[in-house]
């Protein structure tokens, strides 16, 4: 597939539905666009890939390690492999989340 309209990929729902996310596959990298309630909680968790969230819109409480911020539209977090992260949604959120290597779970 060398042209993808997220929105019309059928979701991946996380947490109970509260988190919606629209993902495209490349053999090495997972992308998505995904749709997170307002006070949603992101418990801290690590995986193994490499991650990019980036807001478009909405405003989300997020932690990286030990580092913690508001992310507003236009910031993205950059999380290595292995490090704790995880937040809570401030208000109803939009991101593009990015993932190195492919997330298989979310095919």
């Amino acid at each position: 597939m060398s042209f993808a309209t997220l929105a019309s990929l059928p979701p991946k729902l996380i947490f109970n539905g509260t988190i919606r996310g629209h993902y495209a596959h490349l053999e090495k990298m997972t992308f998505g666009e995904v749709e997170l309630d307002a006070d949603t909680d992101l418990p801290m968790h690590s995986h193994p890939h490499e991650q990019v969230t980036y807001v478009l819109s909405g405003r989300f409480q997020f932690t990286v390690g030990d580092q913690t911020t508001v992310l507003e539209p236009g910031m993205a977090a950059l999380i290595p492999g292995g490090v704790q992260h995880g937040g809570r949604t401030l208000t109803a959120c939009r991101v593009i989340d990015v993932f190195a290597p492919v997330r298989e779970d979310y095919r």
